[in-house]
């Protein structure tokens, strides 16, 4: 009894140590890629059980927790917001010698846009909120430890996904051309230093304010210089404030305190949580060569990203594309976590619409991981990299061995069918830039391979519940899925009900998707309409050719034939026969004699998803997901018949020639 217990917590008690060598919120990369260790650990039940692994395991957390909590780190406050000169309550809190500053500045960038002011009713405190800050009460933004950034997106200021600071662009004056990047939103910081960081040396490029003799003196400098923070400046006072200004995209702000306690301890979590995973896991050479690929290709997307102007390099925020859906998504979830934070579940629900008109998953999925992982993509990643793993499996039960590896090397590293979506990158493309694709497709890869058994579908409850929420998640991050989806559930509840007779795996595989109906529930509570997904399903944007352009077509309008034409390529075409291949293998999957029940219904449901983009658009981060479970149901009929016939033919063929 006390093992199956054991084995019950061991899996979330290795990722709660692995967060615990950290601590909240998770957001650097060393502790992302010792969590994935520990997540692929956990979900392969590759983890130690032995007594003595585990005791050593506390030993060294336990140590980790006191040595953070004994070393006396300097509790910085720290306050960030977008700077406008019609933020009243803001400017209203300012030194007026800061404030006149700050209004010349901007007066001077000549900016080609508006700055909207972040505060517009009366509140009392006028900085803006980070998710980092979720579970601690600061006085302005967030409290920090340490002192030490390079630029805005290293000191992972989330207010710049804010959706109301978008413009994007070109400024038809100066012609200057902004990009999806967007424009260098003005910064305005606030820090609060301890007495204990006295005679510390600080360093800096850009401007900052530092009040001395009852006056506040500006440093400015293009060139990083240092000056030592003297035990003067403080007087009497607990803290000493320091403004600052980040608000030309030439002359990024940049400040540094060195601080070799807080280094310790980074160190300190590195070497804990590198020893409690050499302890409890037992990760094989296949895992470790998945984990590693995965890793690799974070890198790859980053370093690609930055080739295009991306600014935020490897800094754990997501900066989002100005103009695009992830912008919104990630606004929603931190007023979100904001309203959480102080208690207010409803508003928390409500998910900022009373009727969901944008994909209302990516936003719950955004909220639900910043508490733990502050700002940043690290949370969405991990849940990414379980896709591997997924079609891992799937591939081992449904191809031999050489086929297995290939297809495996294929979606982890070479993009030969990233057409079908079947390529690893394009999930972590889709997860950083915002989009519910790379989840979405995550989930849908994670449920089939649950499903998909050899074993006459023999699931355990767990599983069936899993792959109901799996399947209610995937349609609330791309309601797309939803024709497939519910297709899917119609052929599942058949099978349970009808030809095994199992009522009791019925409910709970119902049970798991149920949550699917909060999402019409939130949209008749809050909006007073009963609407399905979202509201934004019929427009024209959305769906590019309405069935009033088919009826033209029918009438003999060539003007709508041809942009039928045109749209249904976007989708697929004949320039691209593999596209046509897997179509056409879908419908003889689901007449051949030799397809499984499962595989019938899969195949039944892809057409269905596929037939769709009829009306919607079908470009790649629509489709994706489709292609890619039509390409997996297909396997099994082009490893076991289509290859093998090519193979014959091609083999005659060389015969032939040989003897001629």
């Amino acid at each position: 009894m006390q093992n199956k217990i054991f084995n019950f917590i061991d899996r979330p008690l290795i990722l709660i140590l692995i967060g615990a060598s950290y601590g909240i919120p998770l957001t650097s990369w060393p502790a992302f890629i010792a969590l994935l260790i520990a997540l692929y650990a956990a979900v392969l039940n590759r983890i130690d059980t032995k007594t003595i692994s585990w005791f050593f395991a506390l030993i060294i957390i336990g140590a980790v927790l006191i040595t953070r909590y004994s070393i006396n780190l300097p509790s910085i406050e720290m306050g960030e917001q977008i700077y406008s000169p019609d933020d009243k309550i803001l400017n209203n809190i300012l030194p007026e010698s800061i404030r006149k500053d700050a209004k010349e500045d901007i007066e001077k960038l000549e900016l080609p846009f508006e700055i909207p002011p972040a505060n517009i009713e009366k509140n009392t405190n006028p900085w803006a909120f980070s998710a980092d800050s979720f579970f601690t009460n600061p006085k302005m933004t967030r409290i920090i430890y340490s002192l030490d950034f390079k630029d805005r997106y290293d000191l992972r200021v989330g207010k710049l996904n804010d959706a109301r600071y978008n413009f994007f662009g070109t400024d038809n004056k100066t012609n200057l051309i902004y990009g999806k990047w967007g424009a260098y939103y003005p910064l305005i910081f606030s820090f609060l230093l301890p007495q204990s960081m006295h005679s510390s040396k600080m360093c800096w490029t850009g401007k900052f304010y530092l009040k001395d003799n009852n006056k506040w003196n500006k440093f400015y400098t293009e060139e990083e210089k240092c000056i030592y923070l003297k035990r003067e400046f403080w007087k009497n006072k607990k803290n000493l404030q320091i403004y600052a200004f980040d608000f030309n995209r030439n002359l990024p702000l940049s400040l540094s305190i060195k601080n070799h306690k807080n280094t310790l301890l980074y160190l300190l979590s590195i070497f804990s949580s590198i020893s409690i995973l050499l302890l409890l896991t037992r990760l094989n050479k296949s895992d470790f060569l998945i984990l590693s690929i995965f890793t690799l290709s974070i890198v790859i997307f980053i370093v690609s990203q930055q080739q295009n102007g991306y600014p935020a390099g490897f800094s754990e925020l997501p900066y989002m594309s100005r103009g695009n859906d992830g912008l919104t998504h990630y606004s929603f979830a931190r007023e979100m976590s904001e309203t959480l934070s102080k208690g207010n579940l409803i508003e928390w629900l409500r998910g900022r619409e009373n009727i969901f008109y944008y994909m209302p998953g990516m936003r719950y999925a955004w909220a639900m991981t910043m508490p733990i992982f502050g700002e940043s993509v690290l949370g969405l990643l991990l849940f990414v990299s379980l896709a591997p793993l997924a079609i891992r499996n799937i591939l081992k039960k449904l191809t031999n061995d050489t086929w297995y590896k290939i297809l495996l090397m294929t979606f982890l590293f070479i993009p030969i069918l990233e057409a079908f979506g079947f390529f690893q990158l394009y999930l972590i493309k889709y997860t950083f830039l915002g989009f519910g694709a790379g989840i979405a497709i995550t989930s849908l890869i994670i449920s089939v391979n649950l499903f998909w058994q050899k074993n006459d579908y023999e699931h355990k409850i767990f599983e069936l519940i899993l792959i109901g929420l799996l399947f209610a998640f995937a349609i609330s991050l791309r309601p797309n899925f939803a024709i497939s989806i519910f297709i899917l559930l119609l052929g599942i509840s058949f099978y349970f009900f009808h030809t095994k007779q199992n009522i009791k795996k019925l409910f709970y595989f119902g049970l798991g998707f149920s949550p699917f109906l909060l999402i019409p529930l939130h949209n008749y509570h809050f909006g007073k309409i009963l609407v399905p997904i979202t509201a934004s399903a019929t427009i024209k944007n959305n769906m590019p050719n309405h069935p009033d352009i088919w009826i033209d077509c029918f009438n003999s309008s060539e003007i709508a034939c041809s942009r039928i034409i045109d749209h249904i390529g976007i989708w697929i075409s004949y320039k691209e026969p593999w596209y046509i291949l897997i179509f056409l293998l879908l419908w003889i999957i689901i007449f051949h004699k030799n397809s499984s029940y499962f595989e019938k219904i899969l195949a039944t449901s892809m057409i269905a998803g596929h037939l769709q983009f009829l009306f919607y658009e079908g470009v790649a981060r629509y489709s994706h997901g489709i292609w890619l479970i039509s390409f997996l149901t297909c396997i099994p009929i082009i490893c076991n018949t289509v290859w093998p016939r090519i193979d014959k033919v091609y083999k005659l063929i060389k015969n032939y020639k040989y003897y001629n």
